[in-house]
């Protein structure tokens, strides 16, 4: 079984089992289907009422038709986390190669270099009238197939060129479950606490632990000890007087610079 493993600037890997050809067959092969269903409810309904109206025939056609259908994966996988619904169904997800969620511009490039992607129109329209449409799609999917036989993490033509891959889910770790506080490294920050790097990533961890558990005195006062100690060994000073405040001052500062270095 193909494994991604990544390693994150927090001393810390996951491995991510990249999902398998049938799977990402089959969630395609979902998706057809759901594609094709709802092109032939539109052409029963509006569609053959429209063809009463042949100003508005063309216009139906391609707006509430094929477009729909034509874009169906990319706009999927950007509002549903790198997901289609066959996907979800078979519990796989595109992520980019650091375990991140893949970006606009990843899914982009991704659906733009899927032949079958591009012609799903044509697939989901002629799907009930032709089934032997399906002996074109394979045959359209071959270069792709070869790209993820031979690729160690299971990658397409598109996932190469985007950088992304398509993993399973049952894990439900991610990247995101590493970083102790999301932060804009595009915005102009200022570290307060940049002595926060002498921490190990272990005590990091600690300090985001204390915080996310409910408070209790006894909780306050051993927090309070711990963040006296922890002035003495990076030689700084709490001005805001709340261990819980500078807690989470220190938190944001080590992150901050952690994705700093990593974005260098």
């Amino acid at each position: 079984m193909a494994k991604l493993t990544v390693h994150t600037p927090f001393n810390i890997d996951l491995d991510f089992v990249v999902a398998p050809l049938l799977k990402r067959a089959a969630a395609y092969g979902i998706d057809i289907i759901i594609t094709a269903i709802f092109a032939f409810i539109m052409f029963s309904t509006v569609v053959d009422k429209a063809a009463n109206y042949e100003q508005f025939l063309e216009f139906t056609n391609l707006f509430l038709v094929a477009l729909p259908i034509y874009f169906y994966h990319l706009i999927c996988e950007i509002m549903m986390n790198g997901q289609s619904i066959g996907k979800k169904i078979m519990g796989i997800r595109v992520v980019n190669e650091n375990g991140n969620a893949a970006s606009t511009s990843q899914y982009l490039l991704r659906w733009i270099l899927s032949i079958p992607n591009l012609i799903s129109v044509v697939i989901a329209y002629y799907l009930f009238f032709y089934p032997a449409i399906i002996i074109s799609v394979i045959l359209l999917a071959v270069p792709d197939i070869i790209s993820i036989a031979i690729s160690d993490t299971g990658k397409r033509i598109g996932d190469r060129a985007a950088n992304t891959v398509v993993v399973e889910i049952k894990n439900k770790v991610n990247i995101e479950n590493t970083i102790f506080k999301e932060v804009d490294t595009h915005k102009e920050y200022i570290p307060k606490f940049p002595e926060v790097m002498l921490l190990t990533d272990k005590d990091i961890n600690s300090i985001r632990n204390l915080m996310t558990q409910k408070r209790t005195k006894e909780l306050d006062l051993y927090v309070d000890r711990v963040s006296r100690r922890i002035e003495e060994v990076l030689k700084v000073r709490n001005t805001s007087m709340d261990a819980y405040y500078f807690f989470e001052e220190l938190l944001i500062d080590y992150n901050y610079i952690t994705q700093q270095k990593l974005n260098r």
